[in-house]
């Protein structure tokens, strides 16, 4: 496809506060080998209080308020007033990896007329990063524990085929597609996701849009093919080993808080649970998977992972057991 007849498209950002990290982003938007005047980027400001906004500005965006502090609400308000039917969603910490990204993209989804969507299979590794963000390049996670129930949305950088749920239905140099059902659906949707507007009018995507919500929505009505790029997507998740504890423990909180409007759950059999529980808090498995990963590709971040293994299972232990415990406290008082 050449580059007069690819289609227009918009870009859709949910930010709050992130002066030092939304010029790289744009940035890398600005770098692309496809037409600008054809790309629509749409800035969802939470009411910053930094100067997001006029950094922003400079790559002539189309500003949008939020308000709600609740990036789900972000995203909605930018489907809503997107122009275009194809749509990158994206966030702040995000950087397109090569100037061919979104062209290859979009030539793959404008190609595949049946896939929802389509995103990157590995996150792009670099050495320079942070020892926490390499972690999350390498096992291809942003939770150990969607790793060892195998609900990560990513290969490991060590690996070079589909290992993850899903039928394989074609594959080219470029990419795979993928079948889904509701029980193997992966966590598709975010950290740089291209779609059709189309798709995902046709889901429960207001007031807010929740990525993985509204995909399994569609896997339901029969929209079930989704293009894995052969390609890297940078994610600059976190700055050091305690913001990525704590960047977790604020997401599970906000799922707990979300709950009851959620359609999409990650559906495991309670032994199956227990189990894979019991080997990440043991070191002995999360242990071993460092070894294994340390010889085919060395770096010292693999070894976070006994680490992360068990704290993450226990903060969230925790936190579930306050709130039955809150609510056993509330029953008792109105009883």
């Amino acid at each position: 496809m050449n580059l007069l007849s690819l289609p227009p498209i918009s870009i859709i950002i949910p930010v709050f506060n992130e002066e030092k990290k939304i010029y790289d982003c744009l940035d890398s938007i600005k770098k692309q080998n496809y037409p600008q005047s054809i790309i629509e980027i749409l800035i969802i400001d939470d009411e910053s209080t930094d100067n997001t906004v006029e950094v922003t500005k400079s790559f002539g965006a189309t500003i949008l308020t939020n308000g709600s502090h609740n990036i789900e609400r972000g995203k909605s308000i930018g489907l809503a007033k997107a122009k275009n039917e194809y749509i990158l969603f994206i966030d702040a910490d995000n950087r397109l990896p090569h100037s061919n990204w979104l062209k290859n993209f979009v030539e793959a989804l404008v190609e595949n007329k049946e896939a929802v969507g389509a995103q990157a299979i590995w996150f792009h590794y670099d050495k320079k990063h942070t020892l926490a963000d390499k972690y999350c390049e390498l096992f291809g996670v942003n939770d150990p524990i969607a790793f060892y129930l195998n609900r990560r949305d990513r290969l490991m950088a060590t690996e070079s085929k589909w290992t993850l749920p899903g039928k394989i239905v074609k594959e080219t140099d470029n990419y795979y597609l993928i079948e889904f059902n509701k029980n193997n659906l992966l966590a598709v949707g975010s950290q740089g996701f291209l779609t059709r507007k189309s798709f995902f009018l046709q889901t429960s995507w207001q007031p807010y849009l929740f990525h993985m919500d509204s995909n399994l929505e569609l896997v339901m009505k029969g929209h079930n093919k989704y293009l894995m790029m052969k390609d890297t997507i940078i994610h600059l998740h976190c700055s050091s080993i305690a913001g990525f504890v704590k960047k977790l423990q604020r997401n599970f909180l906000l799922f707990l808080k979300q709950e009851r409007i959620r359609k999409y759950t990650w559906r495991t059999k309670p032994a199956k649970l227990v189990s894979k529980t019991f080997f990440m808090i043991t070191f002995i498995v999360p242990t071993i998977d460092s070894i294994k990963g340390f010889l085919k590709k060395p770096d010292l971040a693999w070894f976070l992972n006994p680490l992360f293994c068990f704290l993450i299972p226990v903060l969230y232990l925790i936190y579930i057991f306050k709130r039955f415990e809150f609510k056993k406290i509330i029953s008792s008082t109105f009883e």
